[in-house]
């Protein structure tokens, strides 16, 4: 990686070929790497309030400090599933996991909240190589703003996608962790095991991820800033994929989706607004949303203009 260096930073003189060789030597040089996610289709709300988010990002960071051997490159807190991109020993990141689970469970309880987390299981997809690499990085950073439209790639803050490129974290007034009381040590952690290494920073009474994620790291996975944010908007064809493969509910915006349907219909039907098709071809495209673009019912309700009912008949939903 590049040393760091204050105040303007020199022009890259860099060639694409030595960026694209140097991100291919630092994926070849790493750990095996992994896409950690749970089913959100099948786990009941965890998350229902800032306080509960709060906990659960500080969670991830004292898991993460338990487990040094394991990389956290990314992930991302959702209301009901929650994902991560790391590096390391499968049977670490599982146990990792397994620690994260009990504790979030405990937690819950504690809250008063009883929360079935049964199927609160980590799925670990493998990830190849230096491009697929790249794809699940910036699918797990989509994932948070995608979800809320009033959020963008910087202020979704339940995850670390939001440091990504982003050096307002170099000048948060963060505390060290070991510089708090015990009090206030074990209402971070809400816990009596509150052993920290002095890695970990505080930031409004939350762990800040940049102080346990490689986002550094992460970030040279690319060959600069706008090749990830070139990906980050442009690429959600391979986010389907992904997604599917993860069973998980793929986030494409209705831009993005419409997007891909006019590309549809210019080719099939040779006409640029998918509310002009006919009923059997507005048909074939709602399939075709549905199973290569894992596009939800409502989507293809707004986006093609047909009745609920006849999406719903078309692909009902299964309990």
């Amino acid at each position: 990686m590049e040393k760091e260096s204050s105040g303007a930073s020199a022009p890259d003189s860099r060639t694409f070929y030595d960026k694209e060789n140097q991100c291919e030597f630092l994926f070849n040089e790493s750990e095996p790497f992994w896409h950690l996610c749970t089913p959100g289709h099948l786990t009941e709300l965890l998350f229902t309030s800032e306080e509960e988010f709060g906990f659960g990002m500080n969670l991830m960071g004292i898991c993460a400090d338990r487990f040094p051997m394991l990389k956290i490159y990314t992930f991302e807190l959702m209301n009901n599933h929650l994902h991560c991109i790391l590096s390391g020993d499968r049977k670490d990141c599982e146990v990792f996991f397994d620690m994260y689970q009990t504790r979030l469970q405990r937690y819950l309880a504690n809250m008063g909240r009883v929360v079935d987390m049964s199927a609160f299981r980590p799925f670990l997809l493998g990830i190849p190589d230096l491009n697929a690499l790249r794809n699940e990085i910036v699918y797990v950073n989509r994932n948070g703003y995608l979800v809320k439209p009033s959020c963008t790639p910087f202020s979704y803050m339940w995850g670390a996608g939001y440091l990504y490129f982003n050096p307002i974290y170099e000048v948060l007034p963060s505390i060290a962790f070991n510089s708090l009381s015990v009090r206030d040590k074990r209402n971070l952690c809400r816990s009596r095991d509150v052993a920290m290494t002095g890695r970990i920073r505080v930031f409004n009474r939350t762990i800040i991820p940049s102080s346990f994620c490689c986002i550094k790291e992460g970030e040279c996975f690319y060959r600069d800033a706008h090749h990830y944010f070139n990906l980050l908007s442009k690429n959600f064809e391979a986010y389907s994929e992904i997604a599917k493969k993860l069973k998980d509910s793929v986030f494409i915006t209705d831009e993005e989706m419409y997007s891909a349907v006019q590309s549809m219909c210019l080719k099939s039907h040779n006409l640029n607004k998918p509310v002009l098709l006919p009923s059997a071809a507005k048909i074939d495209i709602a399939k075709k949303m549905h199973y290569d673009y894992n596009a939800s019912n409502k989507q293809i309700q707004r986006i093609l203009k047909i009745d609920a009912g006849i999406v719903e008949s078309l692909f009902p939903k299964t309990m």
